[in-house]
């Protein structure tokens, strides 16, 4: 016997548990999956799929009733923030993350907070949004969050990236630049959307208001202090401050008065590896370059600056000495 056939032979009670319906999201799915195999077979395996299908709701029902797995409410987790940070690669950063499911709603649409992490002075944010009727959303759009960290705005700067699932839900990643993260406990942060896009304003905004634990992260990073100054040829300095290193990347945190952009910095390990950085940032307030996560533990390595790009804006920048600083 098949279990399918066990399926619809079998006899169940469900008074004993509470009725959920199916979002209306939900029901399409199903319908197009089951008019789906109902176009691909003979009329004779017609009844057979619709069988199926009952069969599959039933279950469905009895699951939605238990509490177990309750499709209804349960939010659709889209892309991982491991997807975000490198496509190409399996990455699990599990151990760092926080799951949020947390749902908001407005006149715009629902926008579940899926997942979290905290990395070197960064916050990342997985989140699922599914448009309301009549709104035209598309991958070029990003919903910027308004961030307080521990009642406080210390957000630096704001990334987003949007990625089409169906035509129905987008994935939506934020990167948060956040100053003194205070990492070995937990971190309370006010999450508020008020804008789809630049110029979409909300009437009501998506708020979320969570806790982020940070402790694991603590325990399996470190803060390097460099304080070291690199002169150039022209008689200017660039101040390396400290670096952070985590299970997730490495920060370089420089302080550079002229602001221009043409050096940038480089790691080399003692076996002659480089990494560039991912990304490189300079502003008045804080300088810094992101590369991937380097495990100082194997082996020895060095920071390297070198001309990143011509800055027309830079006066006489001067030449670059050549020189490695050790970080371990």
């Amino acid at each position: 016997m098949t279990i399918y056939r066990e399926l619809n032979e079998m006899d169940i009670d469900l008074k004993q548990y509470e009725e959920q319906d199916l979002s209306h999201f939900e029901k399409k799915q199903w319908e197009k999956r089951v008019l789906k195999k109902v176009k691909k077979q003979k009329p004779s395996q017609v009844k057979k799929y619709m069988g199926v299908a009952a069969a599959m709701l039933v279950a469905t029902g009895l699951s939605l009733s238990t509490g177990i797995v309750s499709i209804a409410n349960m939010p659709f987790v889209g892309e991982t923030i491991e997807k975000y940070l490198n496509q190409n690669e399996n990455l699990d950063f599990s151990s760092y993350k926080t799951a949020i499911g947390q749902t908001a709603e407005n006149e715009k649409g629902k926008l579940t907070l899926n997942e979290v992490m905290i990395d070197g002075g960064r916050l990342l944010i997985s989140s699922t949004y599914e448009p309301a009727d009549g709104i035209d959303f598309h991958h070029k759009m990003h919903p910027m969050p308004k961030v307080k960290m521990n009642g406080k705005d210390l957000t630096s700067s704001t990334g987003g990236q949007s990625i089409e699932l169906n035509n129905s839900m987008f994935t939506v990643y934020n990167e948060v630049q956040l100053k003194e993260i205070p990492i070995g406990e937990k971190v309370r942060f006010h999450i508020e959307y008020d804008r789809l896009d630049l110029e979409m304003k909300m009437n009501q905004p998506w708020v979320f208001d969570i806790e982020v634990p940070t402790e694991k992260l603590a325990a399996a990073s470190k803060t390097i202090t460099l304080d070291q100054k690199i002169k150039l040829e022209n008689g200017r300095f660039i101040k390396l401050e400290k670096m952070i290193v985590t299970p997730i990347s490495t920060v370089l945190y420089y302080d550079w008065p002229g602001e221009e952009n043409h050096i940038a910095f480089k790691i080399v390990s003692g076996s002659g590896t480089e990494i560039l950085p991912d990304t490189v940032s300079v502003t008045p307030e804080e300088s810094y370059n992101r590369f991937s996560a380097i495990d100082m533990d194997s082996e020895k390595y060095y920071v390297v600056p070198f001309e990143h790009s011509a800055n027309p804006s830079a006066d006489k920048p001067g030449k670059l000495p050549e020189q490695s600083i050790p970080i371990n």
